[in-house]
């Protein structure tokens, strides 16, 4: 699409009168149809557009893009949307007219989620996708909605340009009544800047993800599940875990590191190696050569730069390159963690605890079992904030929530 200031601006009108004419005045019991009904359709192994979309490889396989998909489709039927919109106290609540939505590409639904919320308080959307192929993923769901209810599908807009092309990025956010952008810190950073002091800016930034292995945790069983986190979206997601923890000795940490090595090394034949940047190998080869230059580190990887495992003796918490390269580092016991964790506090996302928890771990907004980091519900409260709430005029945004 070669988009213009001015071509933004006719989509962006475009969507104003239509969501006058038909969103504004659409009951939201009738939304929540509509999304059911594209859910069923995607639920259906016969169905057209499935059936396309697993034919897809980039920028990741079919396999690993339904983990994230069915748990979506779990949350689109009436019942859980129903009780997510009780939970946030926003029934028949109208969110801002036209919503502008900056996509990033590391996970391909993400578009998805972004149009359903606005959907969800009837707000009309113009999106901006990601310049590779997780744009297709977003047209698929247009698709189907245009199948299900084409006045609300005509309700959403997209547009491509290079991310970080001011007059475009200008347009939209000076034109929008409410951006939610997705991307780097400093992509939101200027996309902030852009917008006008009545247009309100909703950012989610640069996050990491974790792992924790209890002592009462099922080893083989955990390394089987971390390792389909590890792999999916080939560990670039910021629900990715970087970091495991092992409640234990360094020497028990190691031992996880070799069962999850075997489990990595398994796991491969399910979700392959995706398209990589250019850039990718080269990082790899620098995590592992710098960590073999560490003192009692080990190291167990594949020769086809897949995978890679670093355990390590110290708790403190080792970044990843992405790439499927994983620290496995003990923790002697879970009082240790938030000193552990402390040079990423104000980062924290998601973790996965393997064993026994029933607790609650600060900063982190999402918490699951090993093998579903990838699977969030439209629920989940992102950064801790309200996932439908935060779409309204500031007018409503206090209205209490039931306890």
């Amino acid at each position: 699409m070669d988009e213009t200031v001015d071509s933004i601006g006719a989509k962006i009108a475009d969507l104003r009168r239509r969501h006058a004419e038909t969103l504004s005045l659409t009951p939201q019991a009738e939304i929540i149809q509509v999304l059911s009904a594209l859910a069923n359709r995607w639920r259906d192994p016969s169905y057209p557009l499935r059936l396309e979309a697993e034919t897809w490889t980039e920028p990741f396989p079919f396999l690993m893009v339904q983990v994230s998909l069915d748990a979506l489709l779990d949350s689109l039927t009436p019942d859980a949307l129903g009780k997510l919109i009780a939970a946030e106290n926003v029934s028949e609540e109208l969110g801002y007219p036209v919503i502008g939505h900056v996509i990033a590409g590391n996970t391909p639904l993400l578009a998805w989620v972004s149009i359903i919320r606005a959907l969800l308080v009837r707000s009309a959307s113009l999106v901006k996708l990601p310049s590779n192929a997780s744009a297709r993923w977003a047209d698929a769901f247009r698709r189907s909605l245009a199948e299900v209810a084409p006045a609300i599908a005509a309700c959403v807009a997209f547009a491509e340009w290079l991310g970080g092309t001011t007059e475009l990025d200008a347009a939209l956010c000076a034109q929008s009544d409410l951006v939610i952008a997705h991307g780097s810190d400093a992509t939101l950073e200027a996309l902030r800047a852009l917008c006008p002091p009545r247009a309100p800016f909703v950012g989610y930034g640069h996050r990491v993800s974790f792992g924790l292995v209890l002592p009462d945790a099922d080893r083989e069983e955990a390394a089987l599940c971390f390792a389909k986190d590890i792999l999916l979206y080939d560990q670039g997601g910021c629900l990715s875990p970087q970091t495991l923890h092992v409640i234990s000795t360094f020497g028990d940490a190691k031992r996880f590191s070799a069962i999850l090595a075997d489990a990595l090394a398994a796991a491969c034949a399910k979700y392959p190696l995706p398209i990589r940047a250019a850039s990718a190998a080269g990082a790899v080869l620098e995590a592992r050569a710098l960590a073999l230059m560490e003192e009692n580190t080990q190291v167990w990887s594949d020769a086809k730069q897949r995978w890679t495992v670093i355990a390590r003796p110290q708790s403190t918490w080792r970044g990843s390159p992405t790439y499927g390269v994983v620290s496995v580092q003990p923790l002697l016991s879970l009082q240790d963690l938030p000193e552990a964790v402390a040079g990423v506090a104000g980062r924290l996302q998601g973790c996965a605890v393997a064993g026994d928890f029933a607790g609650y771990l600060p900063g982190v907004s999402y918490l699951c079992k090993p093998g579903m980091m990838q699977a969030p519900p439209l629920n989940w409260r992102q950064d801790g904030r309200d996932v439908l709430r935060v779409l309204l005029p500031a007018k409503h945004q206090g209205s209490p929530r039931p306890q």
